[in-house]
């Protein structure tokens, strides 16, 4: 029991010593690895997708696998720059293209694909991918 009184009176003092006079010193390279991390952090954050309500246009509904093949080969080859997907849901193939953030953005290429595929090309409310632009500020 004695001890333990002694070493509750002792402790102040010695804490106490632990800090008189310390000085911290940081290393450089931490400098170096926190700037490398962040630049690590913002390139990962720019290459991931990422998902917005926008809008889609769909082009076919079918319970035909070929029909639904042929109809996304074609888009594909026709409109590169848009991404074309093919959704199942028992028993229907969904041909679906482009990822608009409005309605007016896609009215433009339902148009154009309205000429090629005469019914039931309509835009609907989609999850969309969005790509980060390089000039978001990241702090």
């Amino acid at each position: 029991m004695r001890t333990i009184l002694f070493l509750f009176c002792l402790l102040p003092v010695l804490a106490k010593a632990q800090t008189t006079g310390t000085e911290i010193v940081k290393d450089p390279r931490i400098d170096l690895l926190i700037k490398k991390q962040s630049e690590l952090n913002k390139k990962v954050y720019l290459d991931n997708n990422r998902t917005t309500q926008g809008f889609r246009i769909l082009v076919v509904n079918t319970s035909d696998r070929k029909v639904a093949m042929d109809t996304k080969s074609s888009l594909m080859r026709e409109y590169p720059a848009h991404k074309t997907y093919l959704i199942y849901q028992s028993p229907y193939f969904k041909i679906q293209i482009g990822n608009f953030l409005s309605r007016e953005d896609a009215e433009g290429l339902r148009k154009k694909i309205s000429k090629k595929y005469t019914t039931g090309v309509i835009i609907i409310p989609s999850l969309v991918e969005v790509k980060p632009e390089e000039d978001i500020q990241l702090n």
